[in-house]
């Protein structure tokens, strides 16, 4: 039997170039479009390598076929060539599905922000959804959390502050919470410089045991410097909401005479003395 020279082209055309091509571009669009589950990859996978192979035995007989008729091996060696090709290619776009399916999706750059911010602190609620208790510096997002957990728990009377401080900025917003809301604040251990601002807004103030309050004036976070912050009118305003919540201002004088490298720590007669507690009962 005769078979045309056309042939060959023609069956690498219908069976495998055009099919490929079709298989490639679903890939393609798999891989942009869709996350696939591992299995549901590792399906689709096997099954375009048993048509890849069933493309590839097609082709091989058609060029058998054409060899015994022509002799010619030219067209044979090319759709060898471009068999090869479609396996590379393939085995690229199975490579990409994996990638994808197996990738642990990050959160957005402002959640991951968030979470770096977070792991900077410990916000919990007590047993009893009496108190927010905070440990460790205070940062952007602080203020957001505590009225969430607040609005959570509607219990919320009292929070326990330690820590070295942090930004004023979100002290002062933390303190406004307290303030507005009549909480009540206290220390089980070290609160310092920006944290004492949150301690002073409590309605009542109290130590605990280990109790201890640590003052010092400001410092810019960053050496180089900030020209539209004032150092000196800073503390002044919060020298004046020291005043408002009962703080004498000769206690409020000292806090702004210590240096910002140094740690103020009076002791718990000069605190009353001072007007820094307020202890009732609860």
């Amino acid at each position: 039997m005769s078979v045309s020279l056309a042939s060959l082209p023609r069956s690498l055309t219908l069976q495998v170039v055009l099919p490929r091509a079709a298989v490639l571009l679903v890939w393609q669009a798999l891989n942009h479009w869709i996350r696939l589950p591992v299995p549901l990859a590792f399906v689709l996978m096997a099954a375009d390598g048993l048509f890849l192979l069933w493309q590839a035995r097609a082709f091989l007989r058609s060029a058998d076929a054409h060899v015994q008729s022509t002799g010619a091996m030219a067209p044979v060696w090319g759709g060898y060539l471009l068999l090869l090709f479609s396996g590379f290619a393939a085995l690229t776009q199975w490579w990409d599905a994996l990638l994808i399916a197996q990738a642990v999706e990050e959160p957005a750059y402002a959640e991951q922000r968030r979470l770096e911010r977070e792991a900077l602190y410990s916000l919990l609620v007590s047993a009893d959804g009496r108190t927010l208790i905070f440990d460790g510096e205070i940062t952007f997002g602080l203020t957001k959390r505590m009225r969430q957990l607040a609005e959570e728990n509607p219990g919320v009377d009292q929070v326990a502050l330690k820590g070295p401080g942090g930004l004023i900025a979100e002290a002062r917003g933390a303190a406004r919470l307290i303030r507005q809301n009549g909480w009540g604040t206290r220390t089980d251990g070290l609160c310092a410089s920006a944290c004492t601002l949150v301690f002073a807004a409590g309605a009542e103030r109290s130590l605990g045991p280990g109790g201890q309050l640590g003052f010092h004036s400001y410092a810019l976070q960053f050496q180089s410097g900030l020209p539209q912050i004032n150092l000196q009118q800073e503390q002044e305003k919060d020298r004046a909401f020291l005043l408002q919540q009962g703080v004498s201002a000769a206690f409020a004088d000292q806090i702004f005479t210590v240096p910002s490298a140094e740690l103020w720590l009076p002791g718990r007669d000069e605190l009353h003395r001072g007007g820094l507690l307020r202890e009732g009962t609860r």
